[in-house]
């Protein structure tokens, strides 16, 4: 006996067979699915590969791949839950709470947690902050950051919301059908938070980056080609196809790195960080205080330096005529303080680097503040790679300048602190090569009101030098050789103090030449920077001997084996810094020996003082101090003066407010959603029952009783009639004071109502649809109130069927 079957049967039965351009018949299968979960999965690595310019600011391969993979991860995973009543209301907010303020801080401050995976309270606390300082630790601490300050939250956060993004959009937006999209627009949106991951990455990474337009390049491939995926018109089929693609991408990939690296804008490099060095005074303005006040008083004392090693202290490249000082605080010179992290890395001139001698030997020594200290300058020693806070300091209050290679700190340095520095100990260069070198390229501020004497003099000096290095040795030898040394005290020659352009033009131009190290080393920067020398002075200490020159006999060893050496005042010395070609900045020690010390009979009076005098000579009795004031704080006294008011209510309690507000986030934040989602249902339901005529509001009362039993898990379908009968059946039982026949008969009043304005010619009237509303709010509340409680909260905050 056969059977017979319909088109539709067959059709069904087996595949559908195509002829392709080749005449071959090809099978395809209209029914079947292909799954879009492998290609949503791949915006996680993608996420990370966009993150991979932060790699450089946190100087480790470990703590970036696994904070960054693990915040990929659980974005992914979060975004990945079913897209079904309470998981999307509430569930999804609430991990990604928990991920961002309790598994984060996990990874990101692993060194404060218990036994490296439970949370501690300074786990949380940590946290909590650094989510919303980390952004700015980026930009205000110098890389490598490490595991300091928290940076690591930064990307912790930056990785898991974009990466729950872009993996919500996509999985809304392909659908269930690879290469049958749902939303296309949603297909090509879920890359936006890719390439915003790239764009914050870039701007807070580093100058230099890693291979940027190359990894950039293949970041927009394989962008491309998984929007062609997704979008359907590239499928990766056969072999021809598969090594079409692989040759378009290398070709891609290979030109892109041949092009030349773009101009990155960093906002570190833009940043200003708080740190002002102008609140403190020059602090060559404070040499002779060392040497009057504490000649043979412990400043500092230094474990395991090597010995011979110089302790510096502050750099000043800019003179204005009265004192050295910093460099104006908008480029970056010797005022560029910034935050550090773990490591120091300065960038170390092309030049200097080709010289394997001047690698250096590493060491690693420890500082200890005495009594009568009191700056705020950091003393440290060679090329400094790192700085460990031990006692009395702490990390976010230390402030390095790569470019000098000094410290400072917000605050004076108590007597009891210590600390710990790495670094790389760097020699002075030979003679012979000095001599042969040429001035190097290094920027520094120009002169101001220069003294007059400089011309003359540095034209006396350097007449028979052609080179730039032979000019400097020869600086530095006519003043250590023809100088003569005085501190200026008590019994000591007259040698007033400052190196103003009146007391630069005494020493140049007197009678004799008469002064200590702050007075030698100012005039040796002037001279060299008038033939053309880019020129800076250092403070600092030296372990000197009874002449004044470095000694090696200065540093004991105890009786652990570890080394010490003690710098008293006597010990405070400036000296000069000259950047050579080839050789970066070398150190020359013009002052002559403090054994050098001339009689009463030596005559140092100017020929003719009247000609130099420009000002007026500064006291001999307290050292000049930086007077220039910084711009944007002047203040109008008299009549001019605007009263003090008193502060505003916001200024007194906004910040203990704004501290409140965010501490208390993971507790309103949930209630301010659900308090949003409810606000949303009772204005949809306003819109439904004002908006169009009466058989329109009639209608759109039946789908919000429909859409209630659909958002307390019934599965309604069908005609009106059958919907009514499964919501009676199931969710209409006896409410207190009720019967469940009476609202029975109202459910089917109401589904005639809207069967009457659905398929009845005849307009319906005011009176009809406001009955309509009656008989809706009537029955919303008598199945609300049927419900438990637990499914009744589901209901009223499930967001399914918001229309």
């Amino acid at each position: 006996m056969s059977t017979s079957a319909s088109w539709m049967d067959q059709a069904q039965a087996e595949p559908i067979r195509l002829i392709n351009r080749a005449g071959l018949q090809s099978n395809i299968d209209p029914t079947k699915h292909r799954s879009p979960i492998v290609l949503v999965i791949a915006l996680a690595p993608l996420d990370l590969l966009a993150g991979l310019q932060l790699l450089p600011v946190y100087g480790s391969l470990p703590f970036w791949l696994t904070v960054g993979t693990a915040a990929c991860l659980t974005g992914l995973l979060i975004a990945m839950l079913p897209r079904r009543g309470i998981a999307t209301a509430l569930l999804q907010p609430l991990l990604l709470i928990a991920a961002q303020f309790l598994l984060g801080p996990i990874f990101a401050l692993n060194g404060t947690t218990l036994a490296h995976i439970l949370p501690t309270w300074a786990t949380l606390t940590q946290g909590w902050s650094a989510t919303f300082s980390a952004f700015k630790t980026l930009a205000a601490i110098d890389p490598p950051l490490g595991q300091e300050a928290g940076g690591l939250m930064a990307l912790w956060t930056l990785m898991l919301w974009t990466c729950y993004l872009a993996v919500l959009l996509a999985r809304y937006g392909l659908g269930r059908n690879l290469g049958r999209p749902t939303h296309p627009v949603a297909v090509v949106a879920s890359a936006l938070p890719i390439l915003a991951t790239m764009a914050v990455s870039a701007a807070l990474g580093t100058s230099r980056g890693i291979y940027p337009a190359l990894t950039g390049g293949i970041l927009w491939l394989l962008l491309l080609i998984w929007s062609a995926i997704g979008l359907g018109p590239l499928r990766l089929q056969g072999t021809a196809s598969a090594l079409l693609t692989l040759a378009l991408a290398a070709g891609v990939i290979c030109s892109v790195g041949l092009l030349p690296a773009p101009t990155r804008l960093v906002i570190r490099d833009h940043y200003q960080p708080p740190m002002d060095p102008y609140q403190f005074t020059s602090p060559l303005s404070d040499y002779r205080a060392y040497v009057k006040r504490h000649r043979d008083d412990t400043l500092v004392t230094v474990h395991n330096l090597p010995a011979g090693t110089p302790v510096r202290m502050a750099v000043m490249d800019r003179y204005d005529g009265k004192v050295w000082n910093l460099s104006d605080s908008s480029g970056a010179g010797a005022a560029d303080y910034r935050r550090i992290g773990a490591q120091i890395r300065t960038e170390a001139q092309q030049e200097k680097a080709e010289d394997a001698k001047s690698a250096g030997k590493p060491f690693t020594a420890t500082f200890q503040i005495r009594e009568g200290f009191n700056h705020a300058w950091l003393p440290s020693a060679g090329q400094v790679e790192g700085i460990d806070p031990v006692q009395g300091l702490q990390r976010e209050d230390l402030y390095f300048n790569k470019a000098t290679d000094t410290a400072l700190t917000d605050q004076v340095l108590q007597a009891g602190s210590s600390y710990t520095v790495h670094g790389l100990t760097e020699d002075r260069p030979e003679t012979r090569r000095i001599a042969n070198s040429d001035p190097g390229q290094a920027q520094v501020p120009p002169l101001a009101d220069a003294p007059e004497s400089l011309p003359k003099a540095a034209a006396s000096m350097t007449s028979m030098q052609v080179r730039g290095g032979a000019r400097a040795l020869a600086i530095e030898e006519r003043l250590h050789r023809e100088g003569w040394f005085s501190h200026g005290l008590a019994g000591d020659y007259p040698s007033p103090s400052g190196h103003g352009d009146y007391r630069i033009n005494q020493l140049m131009q007197g009678q004799a030449m008469v002064g200590d190290s702050e007075q030698y080393a100012s005039a040796m920067a002037l001279l060299a920077r008038q033939m053309g020398l880019p020129s800076r002075v250092v403070l600092g200490f030296l372990p000197k001997n009874r002449d004044g020159s470095i000694s090696r006999s200065r540093t004991r060893t105890e009786a652990d084996g570890s080394t010490r050496i003690d710098f008293t005042g006597r010990d405070a010395q400036a000296w000069v810094e000259v950047n050579l070609k080839g050789l970066g900045w070398v150190p020359f020690y013009p002052t002559p020996p403090e054994t050098k010390t001339p009689d009463k009979s030596l005559d140092s009076t100017p020929p003719d003082p009247r000609t130099l005098v420009r000002q007026p000579p500064p006291p001999l009795v307290d050292p000049p101090r930086d007077d220039r004031t910084t711009q944007g704080r002047t203040s109008v006294g008299g009549q001019e003066a605007s009263r003090q008011s008193s502060p505003s209510f916001w200024q007194r309690y906004g910040p203990v407010i704004a501290k409140a507000t965010l501490w208390t986030m993971p507790f309103w934040l949930p209630a301010l959603m659900i308090l949003l989602l409810l606000a949303v249902k009772v204005w949809l339901r306003r819109q439904a029952r004002s908006t169009g005529d009466a058989k329109t509001r009639i209608r759109a009362g039946w789908r919000q009783i429909g859409n209630l039993g659909r958002q307390t898990g019934l599965p309604l379908e069908g005609t009106r009639s059958e919907q009514a009968t499964l919501i009676a059946r199931t969710l209409l039982t006896d409410p207190p004071g009720s019967s469940s026949a009476g609202l029975r008969r109202e459910l089917d009043r109401l589904r005639d109502m809207a069967d009457q304005a659905s398929f009845d010619r005849n307009p319906s009237d005011e009176q009809e649809a406001e009955a309509c509303w009656q008989l809706v709010d009537k029955l919303r509340s008598a199945i609300l109130a049927s419900l438990p409680r637990t499914r009744r909260w589901r209901a009223l905050l499930s967001p399914r069927h918001l229309r």
